[in-house]
């Protein structure tokens, strides 16, 4: 994928270009992806993965500062590691648009900083929140918010400097993924799916912008503890099952089947949801909502045999597993390390290292 055409005629000089890898760290892993200028554009010039134990993390909040530091110390020294781009737990996060007088672009967080309290239950003495500017229009200026507790972001920030890296900046998961998922320059809409191994993140992408993001406590380790209980197996030979089979028919084993569909039939459920809710209810300012063009799959098991034609019944838009390397490279000129399937569960740390890019 080309980068803008400003970028290439007029570089940013070296010393502002400093590679940084992404961190991506969820409940119950880390992964990490670093890029670097190649010959033929940019490539992948590090990638992997640490498991974290049950516990030290818990729906985003940090309950072992201790283990998640020696962890992150311990992937600085083995793959290298110093500038990072961090990921922040999207559940903690409260994402919304907001209006403001056109003031002036320095009086903007002054501004944001003064409504804070009127969108999110929580005083602007303790949150953190960036913006992104979405169009300016009759004196006004439309924004996309984040907020996040500051206990939240100050225990992520202690814990990386405290492991001797060097963090450049840290983001919501999902507005990583947008940047790795969604090609540079497409202003459509675009439902995105994060099928993780505890959770699913559901986002909304439109010209460019995360408008949306919700949380679902429904991921891959669900579907392998109910291989696991009804087949009465272990758990790596009914992870083996899960991988093989993916969505399984009817008629293979029935039994199995409905246990699988009692919890993939749920992330459905809530994928249609939010489909129509999207399509059927105007935004803020009485304006109808740009229709989504496709849903994109990514996530360590949105691998998964047979999802992407289960989740699109009942759609009328195509589901596709993601490209994640479409805003690294072209493939023409390009192939990476990282096969495809693997690649899907490092969409957030390819968004977060592509900010340096």
């Amino acid at each position: 994928m080309n980068r803008s055409f400003f970028h290439r005629v007029f570089p940013p000089p070296k010393f502002l270009k400093m590679p940084a890898g992404g961190i991506d760290i969820s409940d119950s892993s880390i992964h990490f992806a670093e890029l670097k200028e190649g010959k033929s554009g940019l490539v992948v010039s590090g990638f992997g993965e640490k498991e974290i134990k049950k516990g030290i993390i818990e729906g985003g909040e940090i309950k072992n500062i201790k283990e998640l530091t020696r962890i992150l110390s311990s992937m600085k020294e083995e793959f290298g590691l110093s500038f990072v781009n961090v990921s922040l737990p999207e559940q903690r996060a409260y994402l919304f648009k907001l209006r403001v007088p056109e003031l002036g672009y320095g009086n903007i967080r002054s501004s944001v900083e003064l409504q804070i309290e009127d969108n999110v239950p929580i005083s602007a003495k303790d949150a953190v929140f960036d913006y992104d500017i979405i169009k300016e229009d009759d004196g006004q200026i439309d924004i996309e918010l984040s907020v996040f507790p500051k206990s939240i972001v100050d225990g992520y920030l202690d814990v990386i400097k405290d492991s001797g890296l060097i963090p450049l900046s840290f983001e919501i998961e999902a507005q990583a993924i947008a940047r790795s998922v969604v090609p540079y320059g497409d202003n459509g809409t675009f439902m995105v799916i994060d099928f993780g191994k505890t959770r699913s993140g559901i986002s909304i992408v439109s010209n460019g912008t995360t408008r949306f993001t919700s949380t679902v406590d429904i991921g891959g380790n669900s579907l392998t503890k109910a291989i696991e209980k009804t087949l009465k197996i272990k758990t790596n030979e009914a992870e083996t099952i899960k991988r093989e089979k993916g969505v399984m028919s009817r008629e293979e084993n029935e039994e199995l089947f409905l246990t699988m569909m009692s919890i993939v039939g749920v992330l459905k459920d809530e994928i249609n949801k939010h489909y129509v809710y999207w399509h059927t209810h105007k935004d803020q300012y009485g304006r109808k909502r740009p229709k989504i063009e496709k849903v994109i799959l990514c996530g360590g098991d949105a691998n998964l045999s047979g999802l992407p034609e289960y989740l699109s019944t009942g759609l009328n838009v195509p589901v596709d597993r993601a490209n994640v390397m479409v805003n690294v490279n072209s493939f023409d000129m390009y192939i990476p390390e990282i096969n495809f399937n693997e690649s899907l569960q490092y969409a957030t740390a390819i968004g977060l290292a592509l900010r340096n890019t």
